[in-house]
C-alpha cells in the first residue's frame, strides 16, 4: 500500500508533466493513439506471437509514414492482410498434417498419401484458397491506392504559370512616320480661301442690313 509521502510525491510528479501546452502540440498530440488501428491482443490467435504482428506494423508504419486517415487505413489493410496470409500459410500446412493424418488410417502407399490426404480435404483446401485469392486482392488494391497517394503527396509543387513570367514585349523599332510639312503654295491658298469667305460674308452682312 502506497505511504502519505509516495502518494504525495505522484501528485507533484503528475503536475510537472501536463502534456503539450501550445495548440500545435495539442493538436499532434490528438493522433498519438490513431497511427495504426492494428491491436495486437485482438488479432493475435492462439499459435502466433503478438510480437511479431507489433514488428510487422512497425514495419509498415516506418515504410509509408501515413499523413492522413486515408493513408493510415490503407497501411492497416495492408498489415492486415499480411498477417492473414501468413496465418493461411500456417494454416494449409496444418490441413496438410491433418489430411494426411486422417488417410494413413488406412495405412495407404507412401507414394500416394499426399495424394490421399488432398482428396480428404479437398473442400477445406479449395475454400481456403479462395480466402487467400480474396486476402491478395485486397493487399494489392490498397497497395496501389497507397501508391497513388504517396506519389501525390511527395509531387513538387506544380512550376508557375509561364504567362505570368514571360518578359514583356520588345519595344517596336518601326520608325515613325516622318512630319509632313505644307508647302508654301498650299499654304497661300488657304489664306486665299478664308479671305474669300470671310469677304463673302461681309457682303452678305451687307446687303442684309
Amino acid at each position: 500500500m502506497a505511504t502519505i509521502q509516495q502518494i504525495e510525491a505522484n501528485r507533484l510528479n503528475a503536475q510537472k508533466s501536463t502534456g503539450p501546452r501550445s495548440v500545435e502540440g495539442k493538436a499532434v498530440s490528438r493522433f498519438n493513439a490513431t497511427k495504426t488501428g492494428i491491436d495486437a491482443k485482438s488479432q493475435v490467435v492462439r499459435g502466433e506471437d503478438p510480437a511479431d504482428l507489433q514488428t510487422l506494423t512497425a514495419e509498415y508504419q516506418q515504410r509509408w509514414q501515413p499523413a492522413t486517415p486515408e493513408q493510415r487505413l490503407l497501411v492497416d489493410t495492408l498489415i492486415d492482410c499480411e498477417w492473414l496470409l501468413r496465418r493461411f500459410r500456417k494454416s494449409e500446412a496444418q490441413l496438410w498434417q491433418c489430411k494426411m493424418q486422417k488417410a494413413e488410417v488406412w495405412k495407404p502407399d507412401p507414394e500416394c498419401l499426399v495424394g490421399l490426404g488432398f482428396d480428404y480435404g479437398c473442400e477445406q483446401f479449395s475454400r481456403l484458397q479462395r480466402r487467400i485469392d480474396s486476402t491478395s486482392r485486397n493487399y494489392h488494391r490498397a497497395l496501389k491506392e497507397l501508391q497513388r497517394l504517396d506519389s501525390e503527396r511527395r509531387e513538387p509543387d506544380p512550376p508557375p504559370d509561364e504567362a505570368s513570367e514571360a518578359s514583356p514585349p520588345a519595344p517596336s523599332t518601326r520608325p515613325f512616320p516622318a512630319p509632313v510639312h505644307p508647302s508654301p503654295a498650299s499654304i497661300k491658298r488657304v489664306i486665299l480661301t478664308k479671305k474669300y469667305r470671310l469677304a463673302k460674308l461681309v457682303s452678305a452682312q451687307t446687303l442684309g442690313a
